[in-house]
């Protein structure tokens, strides 16, 4: 399964990758503080008040360097095409995604309590919670599935030689 040269869906596969990725990392630096509850005070001015605490800075620099791992390892995948490699770093990818999702459940920088209503107060963050929860279980399968796959071609790359 060791792979031909690689189209150029691939190759723009991972230049959109990497370009996805440094949008991600502009949100989560630049535009962190537009995360909030908005209210219009009645002069006509609007309050930002934040979901965020400072935790959230304790949990930045994790997706910063997942991030930056991401952008390394796909431009490499553009000049290094070999399958081994590009599913092992993917692979690496995804652990990575698992571990930033998880510390964010760990640390959990919101505070929802500015949403000037009782119940979503209560159901947003079991909300947030699932759906953190849901994206590591995804990332999970398709990790499994990647181990699988790069296995299954070694393994049958052994039986050729």
């Amino acid at each position: 399964m060791e792979s031909s040269p690689q189209s150029r869906s691939e190759i723009s596969s991972h230049i959109f990758m990497i370009l996805v990725t440094v949008g991600n990392l502009i949100l989560i630096t630049v535009f962190y503080k537009y995360f909030a509850w908005y209210t219009t005070i009645p002069d006509g001015s609007v309050t930002r008040l934040s979901m965020l605490t400072n935790d959230y800075f304790t949990w930045l620099p994790i997706p910063i360097t997942a991030s930056i791992l991401a952008i390394v390892a796909y431009t490499v995948m553009i000049f290094y095409d070999r399958y081994w490699f590009r599913t092992t770093a993917q692979l690496i990818i995804i652990i990575i995604g698992i571990a930033v999702v998880g510390s964010l459940l760990f640390i959990f920088p919101f505070d929802f309590s500015v949403i000037p209503n009782a119940t979503a107060v209560d159901v947003v963050p079991r909300v947030v919670t699932v759906f953190l929860i849901l994206m590591a279980v995804i990332y999970g399968v398709s990790a499994l599935v990647l181990l699988v796959r790069l296995i299954r071609s070694l393994t049958a790359k052994r039986e050729t030689t």
